[in-house]
C-alpha cells in the first residue's frame, strides 16, 4: 500500500481527535468563554499572565490557532481577552499569525481530504469564485476576507479547491483579516472599563465596523478606475 494512501486516513483521524478534544474542552469550560467571566476575572487573569508571560503567550497562541482551524464561534471574545491581557501590538501579532496559520491549515486539510466533496457540494459557488479570481486575481480573496458577511471557515473550504497557491492564500488572508483583528484587539485593551456588551460598541467601534464594511468596496472601485485609466 502506498504511503499517500495510508497517510490520508491517519491525518483524518488526527483531525477528528483534535476536533472532538477541542469541542469537549470548549463545552466543559464554556463559562470561561463569556464576556461576564472575562470582566469579573480580569485582574486575576492579568496577574496570572504577568507571572509567566511567555508561557501564556504561547498558550493563547495555540488556543487561538486551534479555534481558527476548527472555526469555533469564540474567536471574537478570545480576541478581546488577548487584547486585554497582552496589549495592542503583542495581542495583534498573536491573533494575526494564529488566525492566519489556522486558516492555512484548514485550507490545506480541506484541499487534501475533502476536495472531491467540496467540488461536488459547492459547484455553483465555486464557479463564481473561479470567475472572480480570473477577473481580479488575489484581490478577489482580499475582498472576501475584508467583508464580514462571509464566514471564514467557508472561505477556507471553498478557496482550497481553486488554483490559488497555499502561500498566496496565507499572505492575502493575513492582510485581509488584519483590520478586523485590530478592531477586536483594540476593544480588548479597554476591557477593564467594559461593564456590559453594550460598552464594547461605542461610537469608535461602530465607525470601525462601518470602515471594515466599506473599505473593500472603495479599494475595488479605485482599482477598477485605475485599470480603466491605463488600458
Amino acid at each position: 500500500m502506498k504511503l499517500k494512501t495510508l497517510l490520508k486516513p491517519i491525518i483524518f483521524f488526527i483531525v477528528l481527535t483534535i476536533f472532538f478534544t477541542t469541542i469537549y474542552i470548549f463545552y466543559d469550560n464554556k463559562e470561561v468563554f463569556s464576556l461576564n467571566y472575562v470582566i469579573e476575572n480580569y485582574i486575576y487573569l492579568k496577574n496570572k499572565v504577568l507571572s509567566e508571560l511567555l508561557f501564556y503567550y504561547i498558550y493563547f497562541f495555540l488556543i487561538y490557532f486551534f479555534i481558527s482551524v476548527l472555526a469555533l464561534p469564540v474567536a471574537g471574545l478570545l480576541s478581546l481577552l488577548i487584547g486585554s491581557l497582552f496589549g495592542f501590538i503583542p495581542g495583534l501579532i498573536l491573533t494575526s499569525f494564529a488566525s492566519s496559520l489556522g486558516a492555512l491549515v484548514s485550507f490545506l486539510l480541506a484541499r487534501y481530504l475533502f476536495k472531491g466533496f467540496i467540488e461536488k457540494k459547492f459547484a455553483i459557488t465555486l464557479n463564481k469564485i473561479n470567475k472572480g479570481i480570473e477577473e481580479d486575481g488575489l484581490f478577489y480573496l482580499f475582498f472576501v476576507r475584508m467583508t464580514p458577511i462571509f464566514p471564514f471557515f467557508l472561505i477556507n473550504l471553498l478557496f482550497s479547491v481553486t488554483k490559488i497557491k497555499a502561500s498566496s492564500f496565507y499572505l492575502v488572508s493575513q492582510v485581509g483579516m488584519l483590520f478586523g483583528t485590530a478592531l477586536f484587539i483594540n476593544a480588548g485593551t479597554q476591557i477593564a472599563n467594559i461593564k456590559s456588551t453594550q460598552d464594547i460598541f461605542n461610537k469608535y467601534v461602530i465607525i470601525s465596523i462601518i470602515l471594515i464594511a466599506i473599505m473593500p468596496i472603495i479599494i475595488k472601485k479605485s482599482r477598477e478606475i485605475i485599470k480603466g485609466k491605463y488600458k
